[in-house]
C-alpha cells in the first residue's frame, strides 16, 4: 500500500487537522498504513506521545536523525510510542545496527534516511542488510534549493536500489504521481503542506491525487 507521510516536525507547530487529513494509503503495496512524523530533538519524546494519542491508528515516525548511540536512542523513541524511528545513512553500520536491535525488541521498525549520502543505492543495500524496514531517499532544503535540484535523481536511486523505499524531497501535487510510479513505498510531504495557506485542504488534495 502507498502511503502519505505528513511531516510534522517541519512545522512552526503542530496542526493536527493537516495530520489528520493525511490518513491515507492505496492497496498497491501492503507494507504500510499512513503516518506522521514527530522529531527525536529536546522533549520530542513527549510529542512523540503526543501524536500517538491523538492518532492511535497512525503509524508514529519519529524522525530523530540518530547519528549514535543508535539503540539508547531508539529505545527511548520506541518507548514513547513510535512505530519507525530514523537513522542517518552516514552513520556507523554499529549504529544502525544497534537501532535495529531496539526494533526488534519493540516489534517495531528502523528507517535510514540517506540525505547528503552520495552513493544512497550502494547504501540502501547495506542498511537493508543491517535490518532496516525501509530506507529514505531524501534531499533536504538547501539540496532542493541549488539549481537544478530534481526530484528524478531520488526516484532512479529508489529504482535502481530495489529495496523499500520512501522519498522526501520535494513531493508535491505536481510529483505524487512520479513518485508512486518509481515504486516508492511512502511518499513524504512537508512543504506543500504546511506552507500552504490551508494545511488540511493541501492535505486533501494530496490524498486525493494517490491513485
Amino acid at each position: 500500500m502507498f502511503s502519505l507521510m505528513c511531516s510534522l516536525a517541519a512545522m512552526p507547530r503542530f496542526r493536527w487537522p493537516a495530520a489528520s487529513s493525511c490518513s491515507t494509503s492505496s492497496s498497491r503495496s501492503p507494507r504500510f498504513q499512513s503516518a506522521a512524523s514527530a522529531s527525536g530533538r529536546p522533549g520530542g519524546s513527549s510529542a512523540v506521545t503526543a501524536v500517538k494519542t491523538a492518532h492511535p491508528d497512525k503509524i508514529v515516525f519519529a524522525d530523530m536523525k540518530t547519528m549514535d548511540a543508535g539503540e539508547l536512542e531508539a529505545d527511548i523513541a520506541f518507548t514513547a510510542g513510535a512505530d519507525l524511528v530514523s537513522v542517518l545513512g552516514s552513520a556507523d553500520d554499529s549504529t544502525i545496527a544497534g537501532a535495529v536491535k531496539a526494533a526488534k525488541a519493540h516489534n517495531k521498525g528502523i528507517v535510514v534516511d540517506l540525505i547528503g549520502f552520495e552513493d544512497k543505492v550502494g547504501r540502501a543495500n547495506k542498511a537493508r542488510a543491517l535490518g532496516a524496514k525501509f530506507v529514505e531517499m531524501h534531499a533536504g532544503l538547501d539540496e532542493q534549493a541549488k539549481p537544478g535540484y530534481n526530484l528524478d535523481v531520488l526516484l532512479s536511486a529508489g529504482e535502481k536500489a530495489r529495496v523499500p523505499f520512501s522519498v522526501a524531497g520535494g513531493v508535491n501535487l505536481s510529483t505524487i504521481e512520479a513518485v508512486q510510479r518509481s515504486g516508492a513505498d511512502v511518499a513524504v510531504v512537508g512543504g506543500s503542506i504546511y506552507s500552504a495557506d490551508d494545511p488540511a485542504v493541501a492535505a486533501k488534495e494530496l490524498k486525493a491525487a494517490i491513485v
